[in-house]
Parts: structure tokens; sequence; C-alpha cells
């Protein structure tokens, strides 16, 4: 059974200047959000539960949503420092299957996404 393994607050402080919160909206105190700016009109959105194992991370501009991706089974949500930017890394996965996110938020957002069967 998959286990959700997060980043400290320090790390996600440290790669991206934002520190997670408890997330208002689902009343959940086990849900923690992060929300990153990337320009004036443009933010990240990360929120993970660590007692269903899901993330969810939604990609505003302009008061709309781009992007939006949820996994549940998610067994990695990290942060990590790449040269003048930095990027979240969302694992998930179990019998039969895997996946990988990489998403770029700084300098500019970029998504990878990649899901494969075993």
């Amino acid at each position: 059974m998959p286990e959700l393994e997060v980043a400290s607050d320090e790390a996600w402080l440290d790669c991206l200047g934002v520190s997670p919160k408890t997330e208002g909206i689902s009343g959940g105190e086990y849900v923690r959000e992060l929300r990153i700016p990337v320009t004036d009109a443009e933010q990240v959105q990360i929120t993970w539960d660590v007692t269903d194992d899901s993330v969810r991370v939604r990609h505003h501009r302009d008061g709309g949503i781009v992007f939006d991706m949820f996994r549940e089974m998610a067994t990695l949500l990290t942060v990590a420092k790449t040269g003048l930017g930095a990027e979240v890394i969302l694992e998930s996965g179990s019998s039969g299957w895997s996946g990988r996110a990489r998403i770029q938020i700084l300098p500019a957002v970029f998504i990878e996404d990649t899901l494969l069967r075993s």
C-alpha cells in the first residue's frame, strides 16, 4: 500500500520561498496547501492529503485554471532547486503501474507527466 512521503516545510521554503499551510476549503486538518507565485498573474497551487495519499497540482493564469492534475496513490511529493529555478516532483504508483510528474515552477512553469504500465 502506498504511503505519501512529503518534503519538509523547510525544503519548500528554501526552494520556493513559501511554506505549506493547512488548506481551508476541504475542512480537513490533514490537507496541506502551497500557493506559489510565478508572476503577478500566475501561480501554482499544490494540495496534498497524507491520509489519502493524494496530490492535486493546479496552474492558474489570469484568474483561470490552465492545468489541473490529480493523483491518488501518490508516493512522493518533493521539491528541488534546478539551475536558476525549482521544480516539484510527484511520484505515484501501485502494482502494475507507476507515474512521475516534474513540474518546473521557476523561472517559468513547465510540466512533464509520465505514466507507465509495468
